[in-house]
């Protein structure tokens, strides 16, 4: 199957379209599917992923010339050579940094040959096809059994009602669309004093629960130090059959996706996020205590992310020659030679500020959500994520003097390089896991969005960051 291909590398057989092909699970998935413009695309993506092996084949000369660069006694087969270029990646990439020219040459050399081997037309092949807004799927449909009850609802709202307020009735419980590791709900709340709307963030069943607590510690500290976020309600570990919190509803819509803005943007509420994020970033952290994920502070403590990132690789591809693999291998390698020092004045960083998680009202940003990344680190992290899109509605430096006059940080030019790279790494490597996983068992066509169109768009990012090209 194709999927043993990824992980073994072994070549593809002539007609990797056929049977085994992953094109032809992308025509078994979406038989009879309306979405052609989604079918055409995945189609299209499959088919050129299937061909990898041809094209690499074709072009061994190539890869011939920078082993020959690269490696002391470079052998004749091109899966040796590559596998070897591949293992010397670290090295190389130390050499780089300390300004060895022939091993910068030969990095981007067979990054270069690996993107037109792996990555062809990855620019022409639309990657946000059914990745609505906030990136996750769709509302759960009318007439499917919700995961929560009213009833169960009401008596989390009445256990954490304010003293001598009376809760009458939760009304007009609907699922949200939502991320992928958590369930989306909003209902509403009568009582005494009148009614409100509250949104409810629960973990989803079989995903992973443990971040939710740091997660609404986060909240917290973000509405004490006036962020603009939803104001922060209960926590409840077990009373709705998984971890869940609850928020006061904000008004605002998001005016993008993971890619950038979706429709028009003002000036103006470009200057409201960059004001936002100000604010986050000069909180004294000192009395945080829990977040959902690991600091990114120190310099070891980023090369433990970084390894994380390879784990999580390594498990959907075991031959790092793999289609795709390859190049992560090359981009990881980068990631560590460039790690940052340690970080002097920690910040909380969000780790997802970008227009998919930012409630718009008018051109005022009332709310940042979706705080399940969020760590202490360096503010350049958030910026670097946010940059793409920003740099769609205004330069670059109008953002950067709006964030700075707020009370904003100078991120410093390669600090915001290193978390380009890293940022596309992340989100690469984990839709190249879902890759995977519908390559296995092709039940849900979201994991072939994030995979077979998603993934290769953030690593072809990586790379070009990575490698100046």
């Amino acid at each position: 199957m194709v999927v043993e291909r990824l992980s073994a590398g072994a070549p593809a057989a002539p007609d990797a379209a056929g049977p085994d092909g992953a094109a032809e699970r992308i025509r078994r998935a979406l038989q009879g599917d309306g979405r052609h413009e989604l079918t055409a695309a995945l189609l299209r993506r499959a088919t050129l992923d299937d061909g990898t092996p041809d094209r690499r084949r074709a072009t061994a000369g190539e890869l011939h010339a920078i082993a020959v660069t690269a490696l002391p006694d470079p052998p004749q087969d091109p899966r040796r050579q590559l596998s070897l270029i591949l293992q010397s990646a670290d090295e190389l990439a130390r050499r780089a940094r300390q300004g060895d020219r022939a091993c910068a040459q030969a990095l981007r050399g067979t990054a270069r040959w690996l993107i037109a081997t792996d990555l062809p037309e990855v620019e022409g092949l639309p990657s946000r096809i059914a990745a609505p807004a906030g990136g996750g799927p769709a509302a759960q449909p009318p007439g499917t059994a919700l995961s929560i009850t009213e009833a169960q609802l009401l008596a989390c709202v009445r256990r954490h009602a304010p003293a001598g307020q009376k809760i009458s009735k939760v009304s007009g419980l609907r699922q949200l669309s939502g991320g992928f590791s958590k369930e989306m709900f909003t209902a509403a709340v009568e009582h005494d004093r009148g009614s409100e709307e509250i949104v409810i963030r629960k973990a989803a069943l079989g995903r992973t629960s443990h971040t939710l607590g740091g997660e609404f510690a986060t909240l917290c500290f973000a509405w004490e130090h006036g962020v603009p976020v939803p104001e922060p309600l209960w926590l409840e570990q077990t009373a709705l059959g998984a971890p869940a919190l609850a928020t006061r509803k904000v008004s605002g819509r998001c005016l993008g996706d993971v890619w950038g803005p979706i429709e028009p943007v003002s000036r103006q509420t470009v200057i409201s996020a960059a004001a936002a994020l100000a604010r986050l970033h000069s909180a004294d952290t000192t009395a945080l205590l829990d977040t959902p994920l690991p600091p990114m502070v120190t310099r070891a403590e980023i090369l433990a992310a970084v390894e994380e990132r390879q784990s999580v690789l390594d498990t959907v591809a075991h031959d790092p020659a793999a289609p795709y693999a390859a190049l992560f291998t090359l981009v990881l390698a980068w990631l560590r030679a460039h790690a940052p020092d340690d970080v002097a004045r920690p910040v909380l960083v969000h780790g997802d500020y970008g227009l998919h998680n930012l409630l718009v009202d008018g051109h005022e940003v009332t709310a940042v959500v979706d705080w399940e990344r969020a760590h202490l680190g360096h503010p350049a992290e958030d910026l670097s994520y946010l940059r793409p899109s920003i740099e769609a509605v205004l330069p670059w430096e109008d953002f950067l003097n709006a964030y700075r006059a707020a009370g904003g940080l100078d991120p410093g030019n390669r600090r915001l390089r290193f978390y380009a790279v890293w940022h596309d790494v992340w989100r690469g490597v984990s839709s190249f896991r879902l890759r995977a996983k519908f390559l296995a068992d092709p039940a849900r066509i979201s994991d072939a969005v994030a995979g077979l169109l998603m993934s290769p768009s953030f690593l072809l990012r990586a790379a070009r960051t990575a490698f100046d090209l």
